[in-house]
C-alpha cells in the first residue's frame, strides 16, 4: 500500500494544489492522497482563514478523486504543525504502507532546517514538487540530500503555473475577483465572508481603480516572498505595501493642509500624498512604515530595508512585464542588497532615457549617486 502525505496551509486552496494532486496521483499511481491542512504552519503566518474553513475548503477542492482524503489530523492537533509528527503518525496508522512526504521545490532547500528532518526522511519518502525549477542548483540540493539522508528525493515532472495563496488571498481582500480557485471554493470564500481586509484594506478598495488594485496584491505578495530571507515584521511589510499608492488617483488639492514639496513631478507626489493619508486619514503612526510609502517612488539615500523592501516589490511584482525585469527578480532573489542597486540603476537609466533634458527629480539623482558610491 502506497500513501502520499500533501500538506499545506491551504488559505486558500487553489487549483494549482488540484493540479499538482492530480500529477501526484499520475505518477505515483498510490492508494490514497491524503491532504493535510496546517493548524499553525512553523515556518510561516499563521492562517488567515480559519482551520475548520480551509478543511471545508479543502474537501471542496479534492472531491473529484476517491483515492483522495482531507484529513483534519493536524488541525484536532493544534499547536504548531511539525511534520515529523504527522510523519510518525501515519506511520503508526498504516505500518505496513508506504509513506510518501509531498514538499515544494523551496521546502526542498529549507528541509535541514526543519525540526527533526532526519525522522521525516527515514519513515518517509521524500517527493519534491519543483515548479518548473528543476535547474542544476535543484541538482546540487537533491546531491548533497543523498548525501546526508541516503537516497534521493523523487522530483515530480508536474510543472504548474505561478498562482500562489498569498496573491488570492490578497485579491480578495482588496475587493479584486481572484483568478484560480477551484470549482466551489469561490462561492464558499464569498458564503462565509472569508479574507475580507481590515479598515485599510476597505480604503484602498474604494480609492483605487482595479488594475491598481491587483498591482498592490502583486507588491503584497512579492515583498512577503523576499522578506523570507529578510525576517521584518510581516505586519508591518503588509501595512506598508497595501498603502504604498493609497493616493495614486487623489488630488493634492484635496488636502489643504498638505504641501506638494517644490518642483516635485506629478509622478511622485503620490507617494508623499500617500504618507501624509496614512498619517492623518488612516491613523498610521510607524515611521518605518510612514518612510517606506513616502519614498517608494523616488527612493533616497541610505534608505531603511523597508523602503528598499517596498521599492523592489513596486517595481518587480507579477504584473510588471517589462523589458529585463525578470533579470532583475532573479538578482534581487539571490540577493537582496545588489540586486535592489541594480532595481536602482536600471530605474535611473530608464528615467535618463525618458527625460533627454536630464529633469530626474532630485531625490532619485541622489539615491542614484549615494548607491554608486556606497
Amino acid at each position: 500500500m502506497k500513501i502520499v502525505l500533501f500538506g499545506g496551509t491551504f488559505d486558500p486552496v487553489h487549483s494549482e494544489h488540484v493540479k499538482l494532486a492530480r500529477g501526484a496521483l499520475k505518477e505515483l499511481s498510490p492508494d490514497k492522497l491524503i491532504v493535510l491542512p496546517s493548524y499553525i504552519p512553523p515556518h510561516k503566518a499563521a492562517a488567515a482563514a480559519p482551520p475548520e474553513h480551509r478543511k471545508k475548503m479543502c474537501e471542496t477542492a479534492f472531491s473529484f478523486d476517491d483515492r483522495i482524503e482531507v484529513s483534519d489530523y493536524e488541525i484536532a492537533r493544534g499547536g504548531n504543525s511539525y511534520s515529523y509528527l504527522t510523519v510518525a503518525h501515519f506511520c503508526e496508522l498504516y505500518p505496513e504502507a508506504e509513506i510518501v512526504f509531498l514538499i515544494g521545490g523551496d521546502s526542498f532547500f529549507a528541509f535541514d532546517t526543519w525540526l527533526h528532518p532526519e525522522i521525516i526522511a527515514e519513515k518517509a519518502r521524500i517527493v519534491v514538487v519543483s515548479r518548473g525549477e528543476f535547474t542544476e542548483k535543484l541538482a546540487k540540493r537533491n546531491t548533497a540530500f543523498e548525501k546526508k539522508y541516503g537516497y534521493k528525493a523523487k522530483i515530480l515532472s508536474f510543472r504548474g503555473d505561478e498562482i500562489t495563496s498569498t496573491y488570492i488571498r490578497y485579491s480578495l481582500m482588496l475587493g479584486v475577483k481572484a483568478e484560480g480557485l477551484p470549482e466551489g471554493v469561490g462561492e464558499y470564500i464569498e458564503k462565509n465572508g472569508l479574507y475580507r481586509g481590515d479598515g485599510k484594506f476597505e480604503y484602498v478598495r474604494r480609492n483605487l481603480k482595479e488594475r491598481r488594485l491587483k498591482h498592490t496584491a502583486g507588491v503584497i505578495e512579492y515583498a512577503l516572498k523576499l522578506n523570507g530571507a529578510l525576517g521584518l515584521d510581516r505586519d508591518k511589510v503588509v501595512l506598508a505595501c497595501v498603502l504604498h499608492d493609497v493616493a495614486k488617483y487623489m488630488r493634492a488639492e484635496d488636502f489643504p493642509a498638505f504641501e506638494v514639496p517644490v518642483d516635485m513631478p506629478d509622478s511622485v507626489v503620490h507617494a508623499f500624498l500617500g504618507e501624509y493619508v496614512a498619517k492623518n486619514v488612516l491613523g498610521v503612526t510607524d515611521e518605518e512604515v510612514l518612510t517606506a510609502i513616502r519614498y517608494h517612488t523616488t527612493g533616497r539615500p541610505a534608505m531603511g530595508t523597508l523602503e528598499k523592501l517596498v521599492y523592489v516589490a513596486d517595481l518587480l511584482e507579477r504584473n510588471r512585464d517589462y523589458s529585463g525585469v525578470n533579470k532583475l527578480r532573479k538578482a534581487v532573489e539571490e540577493n537582496f542588497e545588489s540586486g535592489f542597486r541594480e532595481c536602482m540603476r536600471q530605474g535611473y537609466k530608464h528615467l535618463k532615457q525618458m527625460l533627454m533634458d536630464g529633469g530626474i527629480y532630485h531625490l532619485t539623482a541622489d539615491a542614484y549617486d549615494y548607491y554608486e558610491k556606497n
